[in-house]
Parts: structure tokens; C-alpha cells; sequence
């Protein structure tokens, strides 16, 4: 009887093991569809910002030839969409990364939040705002710069190979 168990247990173990393969490769396969979805979507939304860039310059271009005064404003908007530009490359590499399987790092999601509050400070700049209506934004861009010397600082320490005692006396 108790031959009889263990080969039951046994059987039981090993189609629970093909079950859970199974559901491992198809959970993996499915995640990398996500991430190929969200690699597309970033190509898609970056061809319609630097569309919209083409569109822009031309617009400046055609500012300056016309001798019109103010191509100040049309230059900060020129430089708040290729701004746009940077964290999505960032994204689209991470996504790359994601794919292949290899490690990300923090530092693309603070960098995006960096072009981000960049972007509306230009923004507010060229709409004229005073100085107290970027007072925030310059404040956050404080502190993602910080928060990202602190990202980079402790990746580079996980990177750096800790020597031990023994090492070190040549033990």
C-alpha cells in the first residue's frame, strides 16, 4: 500500500511540474507580447512627437524668413517637444532591455519625470509666468536630480564587487 502511495505521489508531482511549465512559458510569453505591445506603442507615439517637431521647426523656419519678432516662444516650444523625445528613447530602450531579458535601471523613470518638469518650466516661461508659478517646478526638479545621484550612486555600489577582509590581507 504504501508502494502504491508513493508512485500516486510521484505521478501527482511530476504533472504538476509540466502543469506549472507549462503556465511559466505561457505567463512568459505572455509578458514578453506586453512588452512588445508597449515598445510599439512608444515607436508610434515617437514618430507623432517628431512629426509634430518637423512640423514645428518648419513653422520657425518660416518665423524667421518672414522677420517676425517673436521667435522666442516658437523656439522654447521647439525645444519643449524635442524634450519629449528624451525619455521616450529612455523608455524604448528599457523596453528593448525588458525584451531581452536583461535588468533595467530606476534611472529612466526619474529621467522621464526630469524631461517632464524641464518641459513645464519651459512652458511657463515662455506663457510669461512669474517666477512664484515655477517656484514647484524647480523645487522637483531638485529633488529627482538628487533622487537620481542617489539611484546611480547605489547601482554603481551593487556593481562594484565588495572586497572581503580575507581578500584584502591576502589570506
Amino acid at each position: 500500500m504504501k508502494k502504491k502511495i508513493v508512485r500516486l505521489k510521484n505521478r501527482l508531482v511530476e504533472r504538476l511540474s509540466t502543469i506549472d511549465e507549462s503556465l511559466i512559458n505561457f505567463l512568459e510569453n505572455f509578458d514578453r507580447l506586453i512588452h512588445l505591445f508597449l515598445a510599439t506603442v512608444i515607436v508610434i507615439v515617437s514618430v507623432a512627437i517628431f512629426t509634430w517637431f518637423v512640423h514645428d521647426f518648419i513653422g520657425l523656419l518660416k518665423n524667421i524668413a518672414e522677420f517676425k519678432r517673436n521667435i522666442s516662444g516658437s523656439a522654447l516650444r521647439l525645444f519643449g517637444i524635442a524634450i519629449l523625445l528624451w525619455p521616450l528613447s529612455g523608455l524604448l530602450r528599457a523596453e528593448i532591455n525588458l525584451i531581452r531579458g536583461e535588468k533595467i535601471s530606476l534611472t529612466i523613470f526619474i529621467d522621464t519625470a526630469i524631461a517632464g518638469t524641464i518641459r513645464s518650466i519651459l512652458i511657463l516661461n515662455a506663457e510669461g509666468e512669474e517666477f512664484k508659478e515655477t517656484y514647484f517646478y524647480i523645487i522637483s526638479l531638485l529633488v529627482f536630480v538628487i533622487a537620481r545621484l542617489i539611484v546611480i550612486y547605489t547601482e554603481r555600489l551593487e556593481k562594484t564587487p565588495i572586497e572581503t577582509k580575507g581578500e584584502k590581507n591576502g589570506n
